[in-house]
């Protein structure tokens, strides 16, 4: 980033030179050669800088001779025509006062261009500035913003974990193993659950993303009857994904047989329809 900001920085330095032609022939090409690859913000900052070097251009006001500055030259030629004699007089008074008049006229010009470079110079500084603010604020409010997330999503995990943990240290809970079937050999599932409270917590592993459209469910087998445990999504095959089974079936140790894992259509049906990917059995070397 201090590389980005030093980069922004010599890219400003050449555009005001640029803008007010002050920079040599090295200078000019090298900037030349970055506005080629200037950034959004970069080329932005140069059509601010040039728009206002050219409206500031056109504030400087030319400086005519006055008529009665035009009369005296005229009157001048007259009398070098008539008299001799007189011209050096003449001449005398008339160049004194043509010259006041061309000094006045010359430094008003002088400090008319003079403000107005000033009045550039401030415009510039001023740009520049609120360029640097704004891009300054732009990007603390971007990492603002990506801190909140952050801590959004580190809550929401451990709020998880917490529950997760609440699960894990019940009294009187039963586990039960699950394994991969025909479809998915290398699966693997567990299920802790505690029937008393109605919580469960689920683990799988080497179970494929779900394609689009899909998603896997949790069946308790009770009764001998499947019902639904829920539904959940596997993004990311090469780790273990926990989820907590927010609404368990109603079932004793006596009416639960076994847990089993299909894949369904998005949003889960009220009875399997697709491939049994993990099952388990409530068996006394399943249970804790």
């Amino acid at each position: 980033m201090a590389n980005e900001q030093s980069h922004n920085e010599h890219f400003e330095e050449l555009c005001s030179g640029y803008v007010l032609n002050a920079l040599d022939e090295d200078e000019r090409a090298e900037f030349e050669e970055m506005l080629a690859e200037a950034t959004d913000e970069q080329l932005r900052l140069y059509q601010a800088l040039w728009s206002t070097a050219n409206q500031l251009a056109f504030t400087i006001e030319r400086n005519e001779p006055s008529e009665t500055l035009k009369s005296r030259i005229l009157a001048q030629i007259q009398a070098d025509s008539e008299s001799s004699s007189d011209e050096a007089t003449v001449t005398s008074i008339d160049d004194q006062k043509t010259a006041e008049d061309q000094d006045r006229s010359f430094n008003w010009s002088a400090f008319s261009t003079a403000a107005s470079f000033a009045l550039l110079i401030v415009s510039l500084s001023l740009l520049f500035y609120s360029f640097n603010l704004s891009s300054e604020i732009d990007r603390k409010e971007t990492v603002i913003g990506n801190q909140e997330t952050k801590i959004t999503e580190l809550t929401n995990e451990l709020e998880r974990k917490e529950e997760m943990l609440a699960i894990l240290e019940s009294r009187d809970v039963d586990m039960v193993l699950m394994s991969g079937l025909e479809v998915n050999p290398d699966g693997y599932g567990k299920v802790i659950w505690d029937s008393e409270k109605q919580q469960a917590l689920l683990q799988v592993a080497n179970l494929p993303p779900v394609p689009t459209g899909k998603d896997y469910q949790l069946w308790l087998i009770r009764d001998n009857q499947p019902v639904s445990a829920g539904i959940f999504a596997v993004n990311d095959s090469s780790r273990d994904n926990f989820f907590k089974i927010e609404e368990m079936a109603q079932a004793s140790e006596q009416s639960a047989n076994a847990f089993a894992i299909t894949m369904e259509p998005k949003g889960g049906v009220p009875q399997p329809t697709g491939d049994m990917y993990l099952l388990g059995n409530m068996t006394p070397d399943n249970s804790n």
